[in-house]
């Protein structure tokens, strides 16, 4: 396992962490000091992580770990926003507390109350909504990287196919010029075998004749 993928089962278990901790805001408001605390403290270490990651990915080259960061940015940035607004409604619902529990003021603490969980719902639909947009824009680039290279591996496969097409030519080219060195070799004997019957023949009749 490398680094990076370490980094990645770290974050996967921080953000795990980070989404129990600000969905238990919603059913213990009593706890709720404490949980934010130790959520803020969570936040950092997994900002902290990123940039760890983000490190690595650039020291690897690889575009595919570059995109992984950026997806895990944004989702922290969401999470963040969440963070912000559990505080602020912790804020808030200690104030209400504060000005009294019962009559009117239990009242619009209770409103109050609706009026939070109205808005933490709409928040996290548009938090939803912005991480899929995200997801979206990392989905393009990754497919946008995936066409260029493929376009280099087409190119590279196209300089391979005309490579492969001069070295067919030279190949019947050398055998085109060895052939034509055999035929030429086989005329040069073929005239050689002549010319020495030649010359045996005219040894032959002039030798006939003297004796004659």
């Amino acid at each position: 396992m490398s680094i990076f993928d370490r980094y990645d089962e770290e974050y996967k278990g921080l953000s795990q962490q980070i989404t129990s901790s600000l969905s238990s805001l919603q059913y213990d408001s009593s706890a709720a000091p404490q949980t934010i605390s130790l959520t803020g403290g969570l936040l950092k270490q997994a900002d902290s992580l990123i940039k760890q990651m983000e490190m690595e990915a650039r020291d690897a080259g690889d575009a595919n770990l570059k995109a992984i960061c950026k997806t895990y940015k944004k989702s922290l940035q969401s999470l963040k926003r969440d963070y912000e607004a559990a505080a602020e409604k912790a804020n808030r619902s200690d104030l209400m507390g504060g000005a009294g529990a019962g009559g009117l003021g239990g009242d619009r603490g209770r409103m109050a109350q609706a009026t939070d969980a109205l808005g933490r719902q709409n928040e996290t639909l548009e938090n939803a909504r912005r991480a899929m947009a995200d997801t979206e824009d990392v989905a393009l680039e990754i497919t946008e990287e995936l066409g260029r290279n493929r376009e280099k591996i087409a190119s590279a496969r196209d300089k391979v196919g005309d490579v492969s097409g001069m070295t067919n030519q030279a190949r019947r080219l050398v055998q085109s010029m060895s052939k034509r060195e055999t035929q030429q070799k086989i005329m040069m004997y073929g005239f050689a075998f002549v010319l020495l019957g030649s010359i045996v023949l005219v040894v032959y009749y002039m030798g006939k004749g003297k004796s004659e």
